[in-house]
């Protein structure tokens, strides 16, 4: 995992408090134990914020946090929506009546932080289910969002969510963008569009990796088809358009976004394999064919069993697979094997959403505790 504390001030030892544990014990100098405590998993972290107000204060700042989640060794945590067969999404194993209760569905993730949507509404919240806090994101003034990218950016300290929306005026994608717990609102961006009123959209595929997030569209005008990768620069909200050279793929219904081990990439679908293109710079022009490369899924034909599937996101030499409706795996790419699957019970079926992420402390201004009286 990539260190995410570059060009931020370091950390300095508190205070001395003469009710904390380590105070009374001056052998153990603060930086030590600064640097103990950025190693534990974050259910001791919790506890060890009981410990004494210097403690407490030293686990809950930001650039405490921040170094904690790019060193951290706390477990992996998966979460997916399930959706009933006859049609009502609900993420809770159990089935009480929920009608007095606002329930959720899993959009994105980061840092260990879930964005959500309500099922009965377009109102979103951010919520970190191991702190057990939330934030309530202000509506938007566009209720078709196609894409909902959640990111941290590393250079400005700063989360950002990016939304690709359909204009209802245009009928063109527009996109809008907000610092979390910075901004009051939404913000407009003018997403590039070259090619006029007159277009058509046959593809449009987002992914989010690293510090930006990538869209790729195929459009078609007046029978002609402009393949291309349109890529928000999160720091400067800039954005950088790349025409993708002519046929490159024949199918793009059989072609995803997603990111591959923090790059963006497309990927296309064979019947046990995958051709995958990796963009290493975005802002660099060269010939992507050239960087095609093949990834095998023999090693899975017992889980797939000839089923259509969809690659989710690549992290650590694990390939997320959705195999429509029915389960999800992880697929090891060196060792050509199946490494974990998630499915459903009989009478759910599972969607296309995923977030993989590690518990973590992450906060954002203005988070409030989860209400008890209801589940997100």
């Amino acid at each position: 995992m990539a260190h995410r504390c570059r060009g931020r001030k370091e950390l300095k030892a508190p205070d001395k408090d003469e009710n904390c544990v380590s105070a009374r014990e001056p052998f153990l100098p603060q930086e030590i134990v600064i640097e103990i405590l950025n190693w534990m998993p974050v259910k001791y972290l919790l506890r060890m914020k009981c410990v004494c107000k210097q403690w407490n204060d030293l686990i809950q700042d930001r650039y405490f946090i921040q170094k904690h989640i790019s060193l951290t060794n706390s477990r992996y945590v998966y979460y997916f929506n399930r959706q009933k067969v006859e049609g009502n999404m609900d993420e809770e194993d159990d089935d009480k009546d929920k009608s007095k209760k606002e329930t959720f569905h899993l959009v994105c993730g980061c840092d260990g932080m879930l964005l959500k949507r309500s099922n009965a509404s377009q109102k979103c919240l951010i919520h970190n289910p191991t702190t057990r806090k939330i934030l309530y994101l202000p509506d938007s003034d566009h209720d078709l969002s196609l894409s909902i990218s959640f990111s941290f950016v590393p250079s400005i300290g700063e989360y950002k969510l990016v939304s690709i929306y359909e204009d209802t005026a245009t009928g063109n994608e527009g996109c809008e963008v907000i610092t979390v717990g910075v901004d009051e609102s939404w913000r407009p961006l003018q997403l590039p569009n070259s090619h006029g009123p007159n277009q058509s959209r046959r593809k449009l595929s987002v992914a989010s990796a690293g510090a930006a997030v990538h869209c790729f569209r195929v459009t078609e005008v007046v029978g002609e088809v402009f393949e291309e990768v349109v890529s928000l620069d999160l720091e400067t909200e800039c954005f950088t358009s790349t025409i993708l050279e002519p046929g490159l793929y024949s199918d793009w219904k059989k072609v995803w976004a997603l990111n591959w081990n923090g790059r963006p990439a497309l990927a296309e679908t064979g019947r046990e394999e995958l051709k995958v293109l990796v963009i290493e710079d975005y802002k660099k022009k060269y010939k992507l064919a050239e960087n095609k490369f093949g990834v095998s899924l023999g090693g899975a034909k017992k889980v797939m069993q000839g089923e259509d599937f969809v690659p989710l996101v690549a992290e650590r030499g694990i390939l997320w697979v959705w195999l429509r409706d029915k389960k999800m795996f992880g697929y090891d790419i060196k060792h050509g094997r199946v490494r974990r699957e998630l499915s459903v019970p009989e009478g759910y079926r599972i969607t296309d959403t995923m977030y993989i992420g590690r518990e973590s402390l992450a906060t954002l201004r203005g988070m409030q505790k989860q209400p008890s009286s209801w589940l997100v």
